[in-house]
């Protein structure tokens, strides 16, 4: 079993190896091998199977970026689960750190904008001019007020569908709403008042 092991853990050194001379036949191997490994890890870290994928990936472009870097006297495998740890732990604080952003943000436009300002939009999706406001956004926020109000994601969903944290995509359809409040005659939010109820 023992020499089974070692036979292994000698076939990934050399795989590795190749890695780092530049294989892509090589690291195509790696990655289906370790993967799995990977996203377990990702997994058992985070306890989130999206953010579990998302982190592989990042996992593998790194050892490909690594490789050259690996110390063959460890196993590859070790050298790939510390990596994916650290990965993981370094997203999760991201993550943290995006929704504390976004409840700050939250927070400051609480007297700028209506709580139900974004609810309210929902109600006036038929209007012409509304539609004609949606093309005239960003690129960034239209995509994000389409596809939270239109296709009706949820906030994770739209976060997943931009490739963004969630916090950040919320905040890109918040900012796409009042932008389309303003252009259907809602006063600006800089003079301080509520967002009118809209009409529908």
């Amino acid at each position: 079993m023992d020499e089974e092991l070692e036979r292994r853990r000698d076939e990934e050194r050399a795989l590795l190896s190749r890695v780092a001379a530049g294989d892509r036949a090589a690291f195509r191997l790696v990655d289906q091998r370790f993967r799995p490994l990977v996203e377990l890890v990702a997994r058992r870290v985070s306890g989130d199977s999206w953010l579990a994928e998302d982190v592989a990936q990042d996992v593998m472009l790194e050892v490909w970026r690594l490789a050259p870097r690996y110390d063959p006297a460890h196993p590859v495998a070790t050298w790939i689960r510390t990596i994916t740890t650290r990965r993981t732990i370094d997203r999760v604080r991201k993550a943290q750190a995006d929704r504390e952003r976004d409840r700050r943000i939250g927070a400051r436009d609480a007297e700028l904008v209506d709580h139900g300002a974004t609810e309210r939009a929902e109600a006036v999706l038929d209007r012409r001019d509304l539609y004609r406001a949606i093309g005239a956004l960003p690129e960034r926020q239209r995509r994000a007020v389409v596809l939270r109000y239109l296709a009706e994601l949820s906030g994770p969903e739209l976060g997943r569908a931009l490739g963004v944290p969630t916090g950040t995509a919320k905040t890109r359809a918040r900012d796409g709403v009042i932008t389309l409040r303003r252009a259907l005659g809602g006063p600006s939010t800089h003079d301080g008042q509520r967002c009118p109820r809209a009409s529908g």
